[in-house]
């Protein structure tokens, strides 16, 4: 199924803003630059795609689409790139392409490492786990699997007032404050609510995915 952001009227939708861009930093990245404006914000572009050198203290003018999709720069002349709606949909498209890939070959690198980590899980938190996997199937595997994994190792930790090495997990896999509060809400709401809170808490990426269990 075509995703919306993957279609031109999607993005013909989308509102489009033009604002002054004065040069203040041009570092050389080989094929590519990065220019910072007057107002702190930085983009990368290639060389290529800008077609003449830019300069500190140039006055341009610079189009985005929510702020910080930057989509054209242009100067007196015109522009020196400008995305069409069908680009910005192409682009979308191929970065949602490459995310599945890495998904694909994160999930058959880890696959037998997270069936271990699942099994060592208590039955409160294996619940939660199924519950994804029951809404979302292969979707779940790919997307969320290990996310949640880690997410349920520190609850489970949390719950049992292993708190230091919690903290040790947390440093040695690099987890995100996101899964921390996570882990913390499924703890606490085990000791309150009982065992079934687990599995009805929405997903640990709902507020980047929007979906309570990766069906979405």
């Amino acid at each position: 199924m075509t995703q919306p952001h993957h279609t031109a009227e999607h993005w013909a939708g989308r509102r489009r803003s033009i604002d002054v861009f004065i040069v203040t930093k041009v570092e050389d990245h080989g094929d590519t630059v990065s220019l910072t404006g007057h107002r702190g914000w930085t983009f990368n572009k290639s060389k290529a795609a800008l077609g003449r050198d830019i300069h500190v203290g140039e006055h341009l003018q610079q189009e985005t689409i929510g702020f910080s999709q930057v989509t054209g720069l242009r100067d007196v002349n015109g522009w020196l790139f400008h995305y069409t709606d069908q680009e910005l949909a192409d682009e979308a498209r191929e970065f949602s392409e490459r995310v599945h890939r890495n998904d694909v070959v994160r999930l058959e690198k880890n696959r037998k490492q997270y069936a271990e980590w699942e099994a060592a899980l208590p039955d409160w938190l294996k619940a939660r786990i199924q519950r994804f996997r029951d809404a979302a199937g292969e979707k779940f595997l790919l997307e969320g699997w290990g996310y949640e994994l880690m997410i349920c190792r520190l609850a489970d930790l949390m719950d049992q007032d292993r708190e230091d090495e919690a903290d040790e997990l947390a440093r040695d896999e690099g987890v995100t404050g996101n899964q921390w509060d996570c882990a913390k809400t499924l703890a606490a709401g085990r000791e309150r609510y009982g065992d079934r809170f687990a599995v009805g808490c929405p997903a640990g990426l709902s507020p980047i995915t929007g979906s309570a269990d990766y069906s979405g």
